[in-house]
């Protein structure tokens, strides 16, 4: 039987539902270009039709970030829930309301430079008490009370030429971050957080072909064929019931 589940991340793990050998079926409810610190903030006003973007999907995202109903769709779930951080790497944004995310269809929509938008320093130090953290912890009390399988993404350094995708130093920074910040949401879930999955290091390769371009967080097809593996065998021994 094919896992049911919901995802909070973006295409690292969506992508699997679509590249690879053998991909998993898409994730029942999707929710994606945001981050936790903004998740649980205070909504930000936001008039729809200032969003001036073609695609509906991205202008979707833009006001649920605004008006934090994106985690709406999950309540009253009976299947887990699948998260990554990679989303984690976009700049907050305080509008005087509460915080957004700076996306790069919230910059398209030139939404950044609006009156009273001042950016946010990201959480470099991750301590237990820090904004993440303690932003963590809310957010785990607001997801549905379902089993939740983290997927360890991270960023690849090289593409499939052996050349650097980005800066080194940025991605080991980056990658140093995530490991701490994957570590701060598996102790905020406590017993819900199922055994974490993480792909074999050798298939964190960046594929120039990629669909979505060349990208740290775009990878050639073997990573998404090892990831629906391991997400099908932690779901398949995932609890009935939370």
């Amino acid at each position: 039987m094919e896992p049911t589940y919901s995802l909070i991340g973006c295409c690292v793990s969506r992508d699997a539902a679509d590249l690879g050998r053998d991909p998993l079926p898409p994730p029942v409810h999707f929710v994606s270009r945001t981050r936790i610190q903004s998740l649980v903030s205070t909504p930000s006003p936001i008039d729809p039709d200032d969003i001036k973007l073609d695609s509906a999907f991205q202008r979707r995202t833009i006001v649920e970030d605004h008006q934090k109903t994106a985690l709406n769709p999950l309540a009253g779930i009976d299947h887990p829930i699948v998260i990554d951080l990679i989303d984690e790497r976009w700049q907050l944004i305080d509008t005087g309301s509460g915080l957004v995310t700076s996306t790069i269809y919230f910059r398209n929509a030139g939404l950044e430079e609006r009156p009273g938008n001042t950016l946010v320093p990201n959480d470099t130090e991750l301590a237990d008490d820090g904004p993440f953290a303690t932003a963590t912890r809310e957010f785990v009390k607001r997801l549905p009370a379902r089993p939740v399988l983290i997927h360890r993404a991270f960023w690849a350094a090289l593409d499939t030429a052996g050349k650097p995708v980005s800066d080194l130093r940025r991605t080991r920074r980056n990658n140093a971050w995530l490991e701490r910040a994957y570590d701060l949401l598996e102790a905020a879930l406590d017993d819900r957080a199922l055994p974490p999955v993480e792909v074999d290091a050798s298939l964190r390769v960046a594929d120039p072909g990629h669909r979505w371009g060349i990208g740290p967080y775009h990878y050639v097809d073997e990573y998404y064929t090892e990831l629906a593996g391991l997400v099908r065998k932690a779901l398949a021994n995932a609890p009935s019931r939370s």
